[in-house]
């Protein structure tokens, strides 16, 4: 590894990937979905998320430590259970981070389609061709630079301090009343729903060997980025209801961060959220395609993904692969909608994280009774997805249908990889 830390992320680099991989399109996508589901306490509803969060990132990144090396989930599994389990679960990871692509893509062509006075059927275009775009500029290795990306995330993080404070003015006492206003059954199943807008900060563990001082810096990012993204969610979705009348956000569900701004600044705030927004989906798509198929690289040496996928290499990272998941993410953006991405996304990443969470706890990354976190962790996930199934169940048993299809398809797919052709 080497002692020369010129070219490596420092901590202030570090928190900017953790923070971008978090805020890049999670705010702007799931915002109106956790709103319309838990209402006045959607801030609330960001919290438990994000203690989730917090707990399954501090594990992360002890884990990385301790085994020392990157490859995040899948390193600690296989180091854990074995390749073929490991093989079996980063599956679904790597179909989580595929709608992920496609929940930010589906959210980029709603900001976009307003920005540009587009009508609603531009929408899927839109997030269509930005996908193809940044895939063809992550093959040819075009990609943010360090310096631009922290400018990019922490003009980002301004942009958003700015408009909690301004929200902060517009904010109607009587509005914000009752808190819990939808009932707390549905506070906590919106917690569980907008868990995917935590997730990016894994990506810091699979650039772990490119983190100067890693075994420092990567905890300190961890447990600085993620009580950052907490607050700026929480105080977000606490603004955005109290100074934004509940029908208005309904109508714009898919761009209700853009309505914070209308109350005080008018046209020209929304503008300014507006770019923000596609920007920063931009960003986001184009790291977590990179972040995807470098994991997919990792994963193929060890026989876990079939050889022929991550052959050829461009710019640093798989064509075929990354070429297939554009393609997945695009036909996931086509056929579904908003809440249903969503809530794939977020069940995916509760089930890695729970067991993830159970590693920690049972290799004792803790001493004494502080390692009931980790199992804490590896409970409230566990929770948070049953609570999740059985909301969709009750609301929309078509999407839960669509789920166990997909989970189903992996499944017999992976098997006959393993029968066929893995190791």
């Amino acid at each position: 590894m080497g002692s020369d830390n010129s070219n490596k992320l420092s901590l202030f680099d570090a928190c900017a990937m953790a923070i971008g991989g978090m805020v890049g399109g999670g705010i702007f996508a799931v915002l109106g979905e956790a709103v319309s589901l838990s209402g006045n306490s959607a801030f609330l509803s960001f919290g438990i998320g994000g203690m989730l969060a917090l707990i399954t990132g501090i594990v992360y990144s002890k884990l990385t430590v301790k085994f020392d090396e990157p490859g995040g989930s899948f390193s600690f599994m296989e180091h854990f259970t074995g390749a073929g389990f490991a093989g079996t679960v980063s599956w679904f990871l790597l179909l989580g981070y595929v709608f992920t692509v496609s929940l930010y893509a589906y959210t980029f062509g709603a900001y976009a389609a307003r920005l540009f006075g587009l009508s609603g059927r531009f929408q899927f275009l839109l997030g269509a061709l930005i996908i193809v775009l940044l895939t063809v500029l992550n093959l040819i290795g075009v990609r943010e630079s360090g310096v631009s990306e922290d400018i990019l995330v922490y003009g980002k993080v301004v942009i958003l301090t700015g408009l909690v404070i301004i929200g902060f003015f517009a904010i109607e006492p009587d509005q914000m009343l009752p808190v819990i206003s939808k009932g707390p059954g549905n506070m906590i199943i919106a917690g569980a729903l907008v868990f995917v807008a935590y997730e990016g900060f894994q990506l810091l563990t699979y650039d772990y060997e490119d983190i100067a001082d890693h075994e420092r810096n990567l905890p300190k990012a961890i447990y600085i980025s993620i009580p950052v993204v907490i607050a700026l969610y929480m105080l977000i979705s606490f603004v955005l209801t109290g100074s934004v009348a509940p029908e208005v956000i309904m109508q714009n569900k898919e761009t209700a961060l853009a309505e914070l701004a209308q109350p005080i600044l008018g046209r020209f705030g929304v503008v300014i959220v507006l770019v923000a927004a596609v920007l920063s989906t931009s960003s986001a798509i184009l790291a977590t395609i990179f972040a995807v198929a470098r994991l997919a690289r990792r994963i193929a040496q060890d026989g876990q993904l079939p050889g022929s996928l991550t052959k050829k290499i461009s710019g640093g990272i798989p064509v075929y692969f990354t070429v297939l998941i554009a393609i997945l993410a695009i036909v996931i953006q086509f056929f579904g909608n908003l809440h249903q991405i969503t809530t794939y996304s977020s069940l995916v990443f509760l089930i890695v994280f729970s067991v993830v969470n159970y590693i920690g706890y049972h290799i004792e990354i803790f001493s004494g009774w502080k390692n009931l976190f980790p199992l804490l962790g590896s409970a409230g996930c566990i929770a948070a997805m049953a609570i999740l199934i059985y909301n969709t169940f009750a609301t929309n048993l078509a999407t839960l249908y669509i789920i166990a299809g997909i989970t189903l398809l992996v499944l017999v797919l992976r098997w006959l990889y393993t029968r066929f052709d893995g190791n």
